[in-house]
Parts: C-alpha cells; structure tokens; sequence
C-alpha cells in the first residue's frame, strides 16, 4: 500500500512526466510482446505455405509473396495477407479488400500465436472455397 509521500510524489508529476513514463511503460510493454507476435507471423506464413502447396498440387495459379514481415497469398482474384507491425507488435491479417483484422499483442495478453494459425488458416480455407466457387476446377 502506498504511503501519503508515495502518492504526493505520484500528483506533483506534469503531464510530460506522466507521458513519458507511459511510452515508457508502452515501449516495455511491446518489447515483451514481440517475441509472441513474431511467433504467429511464424505460423501464420507456414499456414500460407501450406495452402500455396497443396493448391500448388493441384495444379492452380496461385501465388505467394514473402518479405521480411509481409506474406501474401493470391488465387485469382482472392488474396489473403499477414503483416507484422515491429512498433506496435500488431499482426494484421487482410482477407481481399476487407477490413484488416489486427491481433494486438502489447495490448491483449490473452492471445496465442496458435490463435493467429488457426485464424490464418480459417481464412485460408474461405479463400479457397471463393475461388473454386466462381471458377470451379
């Protein structure tokens, strides 16, 4: 429990020391944050990987695009993206020309690298589906 001189120390702080210490609590906070969020890119681009290949088998056009923290999936006219925000420790998942669905990890603790995998390959299968539906093979 605080002390009445703790808490006077804590009120005569200026805006400037309360925002300073918060990008300093942010900063810690995406730091420790990153090692997770790399890990769902990690899976989330195997996921990618793995559709590209078995599309590949059967003989469809389809493309993947990899740079150092954006993968890209395309088939036809569908396309699925994962992106890696280093600031923030966001990923960023793009179904077509939908609106990005970001996993936060600095903010939400809750979330397992597992969750972006399955997210990823979920929107994976929907690509897939979309694409046999409007040009069957």
């Amino acid at each position: 429990m605080p002390t009445w001189r703790d808490e006077l120390i804590e009120a005569v702080k200026s805006k400037a020391e309360r925002e300073a210490e918060d990008l300093a609590r942010h900063k810690k906070r995406v730091a420790e944050a990153l090692a997770a969020a790399e890990s769902a890119v990690s899976l989330g681009a195997e996921s990618l990987k793995f559709a590209h290949d078995r599309l590949r088998e059967k003989g469809q056009a389809i493309a993947l695009a990899e740079e150092q923290d954006k993968h890209r999936l395309a088939l036809g006219d569908f396309s699925l993206s994962l992106e890696l925000l280093r600031d923030s420790a966001i990923v960023r998942v793009t179904f077509g020309d939908g609106k990005p669905r970001e996993f936060d990890f600095a903010k939400d603790r809750h979330i397992a690298p597992a969750d972006v995998e399955e997210y990823i390959g979920r929107r994976a299968l929907e690509l897939v589906r979309a694409a046999q539906k409007a040009s069957p093979w």
